[in-house]
């Protein structure tokens, strides 16, 4: 499993994640990233948990996990504020502050951070880890301790399928495609590419790649999908004029991990074909 598909199958297990669900899956994160320190907290007592989720009591970093998937900004902003300044109240010399979430953090929560909350407590480092960035720190780690931290077991080759593949043109026939996968399997191409050809067909399905990483951010733009289909029309043509067909598809259901209850996922599958010369 390359880094992207990884990356997106974390993507995944995380937006599955609701309430205590979440918070537990934090902690495995908080003690592989801080072994030796990292201390969960739960809510007992009259204080409840005192506004803290998990701290690092050597490195004095604090944590509030809370998964705001689908939260209205405004309720989002005072679970935040509330965490924060109840944190401070509570625990002495706290350097860090991260709040922990399942969602991709919203253009007006941050600008609530950045101008007032990081102005009212300039000595605490405040910072916020939103879907995409615990994704990218998770999939720096080792296998064996991302497969703790969202608790399945990854493999590497599923099963065997046979997959039907279309041979697509535009960049609206490829799009659903490319917005609609998790991962990808290794595309296929001829064997008898030249250094050029093969320069050209890794910067293909690399760009596609990309566009799929980011298609979720633009799904909300018309006008930024037309652009993203016209640009990839534009790749397409390339191709075919260097003799190449392109042909893609994909696979639902396509088990992302193992275990007893695997992640289930759609994966995309590409391959280039070369055209017989007249």
């Amino acid at each position: 499993m390359d880094l992207n598909s990884l990356r997106k199958l974390v993507e995944g297990q995380f937006l599955r994640l609701e309430g205590n669900a979440f918070q537990d899956c934090m902690d495995r994160l908080g003690l592989e990233l801080y072994p030796g320190d990292y201390q969960p907290v739960r809510a007992a007592g009259p204080k409840g948990d005192t506004k803290n989720d998990g701290y690092c009591p050597k490195a004095r970093v604090f944590f509030a996990a809370h998964a705001t998937r689908g939260e209205r900004i405004d309720k989002t902003k005072a679970k935040i504020r509330g965490d924060l300044e109840g944190c401070l109240q509570e625990h002495r010399d706290v350097r860090v502050w991260r709040f922990l979430t399942n969602d991709t953090v919203q253009g007006d929560v941050d600008q609530f951070i950045d101008n007032e909350l990081r102005l009212l407590y300039p000595g605490v480092t405040i910072e916020v880890w939103g879907l995409k960035t615990l994704a990218d720190e998770v999939s720096k780690l080792r296998r064996d301790q991302i497969d703790r931290i969202i608790d399945v077991i990854t493999v590497d080759e599923p099963e065997f399928e046979v997959v039907v593949l279309s041979h697509v043109t535009t960049g609206r026939d490829l799009w659903p495609i490319l917005s609609g996968c998790l991962g990808w399997l290794e595309h296929v191409e001829p064997d008898d590419c030249t250094d050029e050809e093969q320069d050209l067909i890794d910067a293909t399905i690399q760009t596609f790649r990309d566009w799929s990483d980011i298609s979720s951010d633009i799904e909300f733009s018309r006008s930024s999908v037309r652009d993203a289909q016209r640009s990839i029309t534009a790749i397409l043509d390339e191709l075919a004029e260097k003799r190449f067909s392109f042909y893609a598809g994909s696979k639902d259901n396509y088990p992302l991990t193992g275990g007893p209850s695997p992640f289930l996922g759609t994966v995309a599958i590409f391959k280039v074909v070369r055209l017989d010369c007249d």
